[in-house]
């Protein structure tokens, strides 16, 4: 009886050794439509800019200011896990356009961190993607975003443009 207790004592441990845990991140993405998460971020009676089934869209002719949240999702209460913020602009006629996003993270009573990038919308309908890593918050690209995971783009949106879809890249902790 001794020997089988040993023998499967032994075999447990080996079976620990051979398989280690495999606990380690994976990179996840949080899709959102962009009418959805975004809103105006000046208050106005225009309703030319406004959440639609397919985005948040401009139907003006003038800038409109939306604000757009962003979320890692993430189920830990760790900070530090968002790796990229995405999103698609496309015009909504035939005519090119520019659009200019700040992407923000921070308190106002503390230090607030920007970005403001600027991305060229096609005129023939093809979705822009404009995107936001840690390279450009004096970063390196690849690692993530400084400061919290509750990070805000706010984009000067021209006339007759929309953003269709967010996406935010973060990383999440496997188990073993």
């Amino acid at each position: 009886m001794r020997t089988l207790l040993g023998v499967s004592i032994a075999a447990v441990v080996l079976a620990s050794a051979a398989n280690p845990a495999k606990a380690g991140t994976e990179n996840r993405f949080q899709n959102a439509q962009g009418g959805v998460v975004c809103q105006l971020s000046i208050p106005t009676s225009d309703t030319m800019a406004r959440a639609k089934a397919t985005g948040f869209r401009n139907e003006g002719t003038t800038t409109a200011y939306a604000i757009c949240g962003m979320e890692s999702s993430n189920s830990h209460s760790d900070v530090g896990t968002i790796l990229q913020l995405s999103m698609g602009l496309y015009s909504l006629n035939q005519s090119a356009k520019t659009v200019s996003c700040t992407a923000v993270n921070g308190f106002a009573n503390g230090a607030p961190i920007y970005s403001t990038k600027n991305a060229s919308v096609p005129a023939n309908g093809t979705t822009a993607t404009l995107s936001f890593d840690a390279s450009d918050f004096g970063g390196t690209a690849g690692d993530p975003l400084p400061e919290s995971d509750f990070w805000s783009i706010t984009c000067a949106l021209p006339g007759n443009s929309a953003i269709g879809n967010l996406v935010t890249k973060f990383t999440v902790n496997t188990p073993n």
